[in-house]
């Protein structure tokens, strides 16, 4: 993948863990409209799918509503929760020494994003990044890939996707940039390797090796 020079990151289960914080702000949202909480796991496994997907598996209620006191709570819970995962900072160094150009494109919104980037000092990493607030049309539309790189002026000839779910994974599809996938707790295993990404990858550290031709794989 000589030619690969731009790489557009998914965020949750990619790179970062914000679950508790969703998971808190969802049933803080479904309480709030007299609704029972739910499970965790329950909420966990929509990550990384629109909130508009995920609310109508748990209320009936109006999905602005909701929404709205969703967004109340997470600006104090979901950035706060975020951990990075395991491997992910040592990659992203060695992709930046190699020269690529490395973005976020995520359903999350942009302020959320913004949050996550300056709590782990990533302005050194990524030169744009998009939220789900910034496009009509959220993954599986590839409408933030489109815009992720007309931020940065590149082609998407030369970028590649690399994500955890069948989002992901059929945004880029629908853009014609290949995708890598990543297992992860929520990116169904199944699911995602029905979906026929380009690649995939158990485990973020072995993207390097996959770019660069070094893979054993």
């Amino acid at each position: 993948m000589k030619h690969i020079r731009t790489i557009i990151f998914d965020l949750d289960g990619t790179l970062i863990d914000s679950s508790d914080g969703v998971v808190e702000a969802v049933n803080y949202s479904l309480a709030q409209m007299g609704e029972p909480i739910q499970p965790p796991e329950k909420i966990k496994s929509f990550i990384g799918f629109p909130l508009t997907v995920m609310y109508p598996h748990f209320s009936d209620k109006p999905l602005k509503e909701l929404y709205a006191h969703f967004q109340i709570k997470a600006a104090d819970t979901v950035v706060a929760s975020t951990v990075v995962l395991p491997g992910v900072e040592p990659v992203l160094q060695q992709l930046k020494d190699l020269g690529y150009t490395l973005t976020i494109a995520s359903t999350k919104i942009r302020k959320h994003i913004s949050g996550v980037v300056d709590k782990f000092g990533w302005e050194k990493y990524f030169d744009a990044y998009s939220g789900g607030d910034e496009v009509k049309h959220v993954k599986p539309a590839p409408d933030i890939f489109a815009l992720t790189l007309e931020k940065i002026n590149a082609s998407k000839e030369e970028s590649i996707v690399v994500g955890d779910t069948i989002n992901d994974i059929h945004a880029a599809q629908a853009m014609q940039v290949p995708v890598i996938a990543v297992h992860s707790p929520y990116g169904n295993k199944k699911e995602v390797e029905a979906s026929s990404p380009n690649y995939i990858i158990d485990s973020i550290k072995q993207l390097v090796p996959l770019l660069t031709g070094n893979s054993n794989d």
